[in-house]
């Protein structure tokens, strides 16, 4: 857990028990019918005390979103060692990955681009048929 998170859940727990404290105190006051002359029905809760429990919980929530460790993964071949999100599956450049492709002219994504579905056969038949005629003669 880092030292912003720590932080945040410290004065988080202080703004959600000081307005726990506070809205205990209010009720109790509430409670004495004399101090309000018949008006005890009417009187809400301060905005103060609801506005501190939304940032009371608000910055709960942001110090356990920041207290989340980088995710480790085990290895499921070879030795049995942690892995940290940076070295699991590392990013790589297409143009890099097919150097060798790209330098004979080869289409990386041929397996995609020349799909049968995508061949016009009438064309390939057209192709194949000079062929044999050719080699035929």
């Amino acid at each position: 857990m880092s030292l912003i998170s720590s932080l945040l859940f410290i004065i988080s727990s202080f703004q959600l028990f000081h307005s726990g404290f506070s809205s205990f105190e209010f009720h109790q006051l509430k409670k004495q019918p004399h101090m309000y002359n018949g008006l005890q029905k009417e009187i809400r809760l301060p905005i103060d005390i609801q506005l501190e429990v939304i940032t009371g919980l608000i910055l709960f929530t942001l110090a356990v979103f920041l207290s989340f460790d980088k995710l480790e993964y085990l290895t499921l071949r070879g030795p049995r060692k942690l892995l940290s999100q940076n070295q699991y599956l590392s990013e790589i450049q297409m143009t890099a990955a097919t150097k060798k492709d790209n330098l004979i002219g080869s289409d990386a994504y041929g397996e995609f681009t020349f799909m049968p579905s995508f061949v016009d056969i009438h064309a390939k038949r057209k192709e194949i048929r000079e062929y044999i005629s050719r080699k035929n003669q």
